[in-house]
């Protein structure tokens, strides 16, 4: 951890946001390891809840897809401390455009290294669907 990354407390709630169907399972909507690998990259981009209504938090994450671009389903969301129980770490690091930015630290440097740690998450994550546009 880098002295200007605070970590997250332990009970709160991380969003990993869902740009790939793949990361669902259609059957009972459960999240999938593939949304919680970070590889090729050394860290996982998430956005803590922090101090955002549900409605901030969803333009968080269209922000996030539309920047790729990429089609945003839902998000995966986890607390801190199940993260922890991985022996990895959730660090704040605020960017410009999401200042709830977070990064998941500590990875192993490659891909089937990481699938354990991405199974573990995925089970403890809470998967919500992206609501339908509201009508006006």
């Amino acid at each position: 951890m880098s002295d200007e990354a605070p970590l997250v407390a332990a009970d709160e709630l991380v969003a990993r946001f869902v740009t790939s169907s793949g990361w669902v399972r259609k059957s009972d909507q459960t999240v999938k390891q593939d949304a919680f690998i970070p590889y090729p990259y050394p860290d996982l981009s998430v956005t803590r809840h922090k101090g955002l209504s549900n409605d901030q938090l969803w333009r968080v994450g269209q922000t996030i897809a539309d920047a790729r671009p990429a089609t945003l389903y839902g998000r995966a969301d986890v607390a801190a401390e199940q993260v922890r129980r991985q022996r990895l770490q959730v660090e704040a690091r605020p960017v410009p455009e999401n200042l709830n930015h977070a990064s998941i630290t500590g990875w192993p440097p490659d891909k089937p290294s990481q699938k354990s740690f991405a199974q573990e998450l995925a089970a403890v994550a809470n998967y919500v669907s992206k609501p339908p546009p509201a009508v006006s």
